[in-house]
């Protein structure tokens, strides 16, 4: 695990000097080349001594505070290792900077317990960590507790608890929580109903940056609820959900042009909106094309490719894209 001679020589004399009688005993520390905690002078799972750590950016293993191969800092290296987005990799800076009390981190360490990932699955220490984070007025850290109360998970469900989580994390900054709070006016569940308030909390993730809330905003616009009912309104919104990411948003694109509803039937925009949604995996998009290709809709048929996008319908979870491919598939 220590890759560089010079960190192995050195790490080893200070091995021979953390192991000596005169060493005392230190608290549990968490080891940045595995993610294990240890207790003593070497880590118990992978045997890297206390403090080694390898630079994200360029692999050097070091013991001092910056990179001996090309000058960055450990934090900021550990820093860049817990938020890549690489779960496995990041493991052990994300560990090692929740123990320091780092809210992000905690937050990160939080999915690592929920799904049982590298750690035994533990809905209570999850929950403990973003109670943790929480404390130092992370927003992220208020929304992920709002969604534990508000769908029961490890906890018993407690929505007015959930609201009051979403709330605060609306406050600090977070756009999803805006879709919640307009669902639960939407819904009148822990809030008196209230369409017009609902559309308001929709507006404000959109602008804030969540691309749901324009899709519930657009629904808003398209039925007149909390607001004059504007068709025209509500495409220009699906649009600009679609834009900013939303799959639903893209497959809901792609039927309305499709069937003419709202807009005039375009099948060529219709199956271009379906190809986008099915590239961010949305299984209802993808059945469609299948339809397509196999009906010749829009496109010239072509069973192959029909066969295609029902394979990838029913590898997203499609039952029914199951039961169609048993019946195109020829069988032996």
């Amino acid at each position: 695990m220590i890759r560089n001679l010079w960190v192995r020589l050195l790490a080893a004399a200070l091995l021979l000097c953390l192991l000596s009688p005169a060493c005392a005993e230190e608290a549990p520390w968490v080891c940045l080349i595995c993610g294990s905690e240890s207790t003593g002078k070497t880590c118990a799972s992978c045997s890297a001594v206390r403090g080694v750590w390898d630079c994200y950016a360029c692999g050097t293993g070091n013991l001092s505070d910056a990179c001996s191969g090309c000058g960055l800092h450990r934090e900021e290296s550990l820093r860049s290792q817990a938020f890549s987005g690489s779960l496995l990799p990041a493991f052990p800076a994300v560990r090692y900077l929740a123990a320091e009390g780092d809210p992000g981190a905690l937050c990160l360490l939080a999915k690592y317990y929920e799904n049982g990932i590298l750690l035994p699955r533990d809905p209570d220490a999850a929950a403990f960590c973003l109670m943790k984070a929480s404390d130092a007025d992370y927003g992220p850290a208020f929304l992920e507790l709002g969604k534990i109360y508000d769908q029961g998970k490890s906890v018993a469900q407690d929505q007015f608890l959930a609201a009051r989580y979403f709330q605060r994390a609306a406050e600090l900054g977070c756009a999803e929580a805006y879709w919640y709070l307009g669902t639960y006016y939407e819904e009148g569940a822990v809030v008196t109903r209230d369409y017009a308030k609902a559309a308001e909390m929709f507006r404000a993730g959109g602008e804030a940056g969540d691309p749901e809330c324009w899709m519930s905003l657009a629904y808003c616009y398209a039925v007149g609820m909390g607001t004059d009912r504007d068709t025209a309104a509500a495409v220009s919104l699906y649009e600009k959900a679609a834009e900013g990411g939303s799959a639903l948003a893209m497959d809901y694109l792609g039927y309305l042009y499709m069937s003419g509803e709202m807009v005039p039937q375009d099948t060529e925009k219709a199956l271009a909106w379906y190809t986008r949604a099915a590239e961010h995996g949305n299984g209802r998009s993808m059945m469609a094309l299948g339809y397509a290709w196999y009906t010749g809709q829009g496109v010239e048929q072509d069973l192959a490719e029909a066969i295609r996008w029902y394979e990838k319908a029913a590898l997203a979870g499609r039952a029914d894209a199951v039961e169609i491919l048993e019946r195109l598939q020829p069988q032996p």
